[in-house]
């Protein structure tokens, strides 16, 4: 796991704060997009290196893992385990030995990276929930009007259309990384332009 956030997650950020993807010397307000570079140079991993875990998670509850190293942890740390849609954060109970104890919400298998929760790896988070609502949105694209198939059944009963739930996770997401990277305004003015808004804003 690298310990600074790669080009490809910059080019994230900026297309989920609406702002152009292009390079920072091709980019118009060329001194206000350079907020990318201060991003990228500042968003820091934890003081603890990353390490990784085997042990094969089966159930969800208390666990056990066995870590490769589990220098820099202590009971209260909290960690993030594995990648994409098994990602999760779990606090550590105890460490014993090469152990610690936590209480998964997800399954985990082969070995997955164990790392302390840092600003890198809230901002990395936000970036694979991004990530993981795009596979849904196409899901329920390619499935638009299911009402029943098998066991599937979609609950509109809350007057929200799966659609409607969708963009709203995705506009509060967008929300938490444009705050978390201090960037807001960035999110709301490409806000502004796709509404139409004929107002400019000033840096």
């Amino acid at each position: 796991m690298t310990t600074l956030l790669g080009d490809d997650e910059l080019s994230r950020i900026k297309a989920e704060c609406m702002d152009s993807v292009l390079d920072i010397s091709a980019a118009p307000y060329f001194d206000i997009r350079a907020i990318y570079d201060v991003i990228q140079a500042h968003v820091p991993s934890s003081a603890t290196a990353a390490t990784t875990s085997a042990t094969a998670v089966t159930a969800v509850g208390p666990t056990t893992l066995t870590l490769a190293s589990v220098t820099g942890l202590a009971s209260g740390s909290r960690v993030v385990l594995d990648v994409d849609s098994v990602r999760e954060v779990v606090t550590v109970r105890a460490v014993v030995g090469s152990t610690i104890s936590v209480v998964c919400r997800r399954l985990h298998s082969g070995t997955y990276p164990v790392e302390v929760e840092s600003p890198l790896t809230i901002v990395r988070g936000l970036l694979a929930d991004l990530a993981s609502l795009d596979d849904q949105e196409q899901d329920a694209t390619s499935s638009a009007g299911l009402k029943r198939v098998d066991e599937v059944e979609w609950d509109t009963t809350s007057g929200a259309s799966i659609s409607d739930r969708l963009v709203a996770r995705r506009a509060e997401l967008r929300n938490r990384l444009a705050r978390a990277c201090g960037i807001s305004y960035i999110l709301n003015a490409g806000r502004a332009l796709a509404r139409g808004s004929s107002g400019v804003e000033v840096y």
